[in-house]
């Protein structure tokens, strides 16, 4: 009996844990889905693996994805593009580009070890910034100003990899990146994309910043930007007002730039100041740069002109006024767009994400003053001045061909993925072998250009290509690229940009061969 009597109480107690614990779950049921969730990791995680040892066929199981725009801002209706009245002689004078940013899921644990171990880097935590001269930082929550803060002093530094000085999810990463690269176009070695780890439930483990060509020798780079910028400051000195500055800026800026979709690095001022060739981008950083330089507040300002487009708003002293450098840039050049009212824009320009918060420009002290070259020989008479953007000067219409090379990568789902599917469409196949022995890749940034140049050779929406490479210690350094998000920045968002595309879907499949190299298989979907 009393054997019975202890096997009784046993159950009961057995019983009465079963039922806190599903007191505990109702109360909280994120303790339910994370241990759902760890299980299901833990099973997909050691199936992998024993696929990775077991199988000749490697596949490789990754998702990346690349994202354009701020969801944390609000954009005016879509629908309203529709009914903008781009001139013809403007039209393809855009170019701008939005941030992107590829996110890589990873397991809670690796999340949690990253977070333990990698260095936060510069946390920027004594950085002021003034909102007359940095309105971006102003427009963040208090956790979104310290990724900020860290993120400006690790681009200053120079130092890519960090982990988050607080807890934040991708919306807090993008906002507080965006912002920074839209208030400091002295960064010019940013690019204005990044990548990321995060865990299942969204929590970001580290941020991985990425720098152009002239991070390689930074202190030339710097030399030449600060002296093509003195240049332009250079053509200002003897006038002494705000406007007068900036009316000289804009003429400096547009006499030395030209407008050029093909331009390197065209999202910075680099390539306006020292290329001296650029887009939308590039001449509204260069000019919100050499006005900062002067203490003029100047802003760097997105959105839609028939195309992804960027200009500025400059503060006079009687309030803000909207300026686009690249359309005055004509031939002959103008000050149509010099100095204009919202409701002057409004008929071309749409603000979009961040850019909505910045000022409203309605001021008209400065507005129409200049006259635009020519007019007083033709005409003989000063009332015939086009200093805001007119009804003469919005005639035409957006069409399609008018549209420019950087339409469409603002990636807004751009998916990179490897899958284990073995149907794949029924279109050409291209082969490539290359560099080393027999004529097999050996080395992975020969394999990121047969690959870039695979898909640069056909306009198809889905394709096949093969590749040959070396041997397994090659194709293992091309799964961990692929598996790092690596394959990205290697050529995959080269090929988005060049094709005009919004994103992609790779499945990429390895088999081992008797001569002991590995046969790539890559199956593309193109959105």
């Amino acid at each position: 009996m009393r054997i019975v009597e202890r096997l009784l109480y046993g159950i009961g107690a057995l019983l009465v844990l079963v039922l806190l614990f599903v007191v505990l779950c109702s109360v909280n049921p994120e303790l339910a889905k994370r241990l759902g969730m760890d299980n299901t990791q833990e099973a997909q995680t050691q199936t992998a693996d024993d696929t990775r040892d077991a199988a000749e066929s490697y596949v490789i199981q990754t998702t990346v994805v690349t994202e354009g725009g701020l969801p944390a801002a609000e954009s005016p209706d879509s629908d309203a593009d529709d009914d903008l009245s781009i001139p013809n002689k403007v039209a393809a004078l855009t170019g701008y580009i939005p941030v992107r940013s590829t996110g890589t899921e990873i397991t809670q644990e690796k999340a949690d070890e990253i977070l333990e171990t990698l260095s936060k880097g510069e946390t920027g935590e004594n950085l002021t910034f003034d909102g007359e001269f940095y309105p971006y930082y102003e427009m963040l929550d208090d956790t979104q100003k310290a990724l900020y803060r860290q993120i400006y002093a690790n681009a200053d530094a120079m130092q890519k990899n960090f982990a988050p000085v607080e807890e934040a999810d991708a919306t807090d990463i993008k906002n507080a990146f965006t912002a920074v690269v839209n208030d400091h176009p002295e960064l010019f070695w940013v690019d204005t994309s990044y990548k990321y780890k995060y865990a299942p439930l969204g929590q970001i483990a580290d941020i991985t910043l990425v720098f152009n060509i002239t991070a390689n020798d930074i202190d030339t780079a710097k030399s030449e930007f600060e002296d093509a910028a003195d240049l332009i400051i250079d053509a200002t000195y003897g006038y002494y007002t705000d406007y007068e500055k900036e009316r000289e800026a804009h003429d400096a800026l547009i006499a030395s730039v030209v407008y050029d979709a093909n331009a390197p690095m065209s999202q910075s001022a680099y390539s306006a100041l020292v290329y001296g060739r650029t887009v939308c981008a590039g001449y509204a950083r260069a000019f919100q740069y050499v006005l900062i330089q002067m203490d003029i507040p100047c802003y760097y300002v997105t959105g839609y002109a028939g195309e992804n487009h960027a200009w500025n708003i400059v503060k006079l002293g009687d309030g803000y006024y909207n300026v686009d450098c690249t359309w005055d840039d004509t031939t002959p050049s103008t000050y149509d767009y010099f100095n204009c009212s919202d409701d002057d824009f409004e008929k071309n320009h749409v603000r979009k994400d961040l850019s909505v918060y910045l000022p409203e420009c309605n001021a008209g002290r400065y507005s129409g003053i200049e006259v635009n070259p020519g007019t007083l020989a033709e005409t003989g008479t000063a009332s015939s001045t086009t200093g805001s953007s007119t009804s003469s000067a919005t005639t035409g219409s957006s069409t399609s061909s008018a549209a420019t090379a950087t339409t469409t990568t603002t990636t807004t789902t751009t998916t990179t993925t490897t899958t284990t599917e073995t149907d794949t469409p029924d279109i050409t196949v291209r082969t490539v072998y290359a560099g080393g022995d027999a004529d097999y890749i050996d080395d992975i940034d020969d394999y990121y250009i047969e690959c870039f140049e695979a898909m640069m050779s056909t306009d198809d929406y889905s394709f096949t290509f093969d590749t040959v490479v070396y041997d397994e210690d090659l194709w293992d350094d091309i799964y961990d690229a692929y598996d790092d998000g690596d394959c990205q920045e290697g050529y995959i968002e080269r090929y988005l940009v060049e094709k005009h595309r919004n994103g992609c879907t790779i499945s990429v499949t390895a088999r081992e061969q008797s001569d002991g190299s590995w046969l790539l298989h890559h199956s593309v979907t193109v959105d």
